[in-house]
This record gives C-alpha cells, structure tokens and sequence, in this order.
C-alpha cells in the first residue's frame, strides 16, 4: 500500500517480494527498516515451511507476526495521512 501510493510499483517476477521490502526502506525510511526487515525474516521462514518442513512456526511466533502486522499497518496509516495531509485514514475499520 505505501509504495503505490508513493506512486511506485513492484511487478511480479523472481524475487518480488523481497524487493518489495527494500522499496519500503526507501519510501517509508528509517522507521520501516525492523519492519522489512522483520517482514523478510518471516517470508524466507514460510519459504522453508511451504517446500522443505512443516509444524516449524510456534503459536508465540504467530502471536508476534499478527502484533507486527497491525503496529506495521498503523506507521503505514500515519504516514499517509501526514504525506497527503488528511485528517485521518484508515483501511480496514
């Protein structure tokens, strides 16, 4: 969401996604860098449980990931809001 609204885009292809979480550091800066960071941790340890093994994310693991994604989806609210000075802004409720 922050990058398109940055006005950029990240096309499908090898290695989208962990693009996507360097063009975060860029658009967002300094205060996005744990979370890409973060955010790439997680999706090189579900490349891991989709093709090699199962059962090796614990349920504090998923406790964390879903604490991270919603502090990551307020910065990213903020951010909007302040870039495109609106009041206030808010996708999901």
């Amino acid at each position: 969401m922050a990058i398109a609204v940055a006005g950029h885009r990240v096309t499908t292809g090898p290695g989208h996604h962990k693009i996507s979480f360097e063009c975060l550091r860029l658009v967002l800066g300094k205060p996005a860098s744990s979370y890409a960071d973060y955010f790439d941790w997680c999706r090189r340890k579900r490349n891991v449980i989709d093709y090699d093994e199962a059962y090796v994310s614990t349920e504090t693991e998923t406790e964390e990931i879903v604490r991270k994604t919603k502090e990551f989806l307020a910065m990213v609210e903020r951010w909007i809001a302040k870039s495109h000075r609106l009041e206030s802004v808010s996708c999901y409720g």
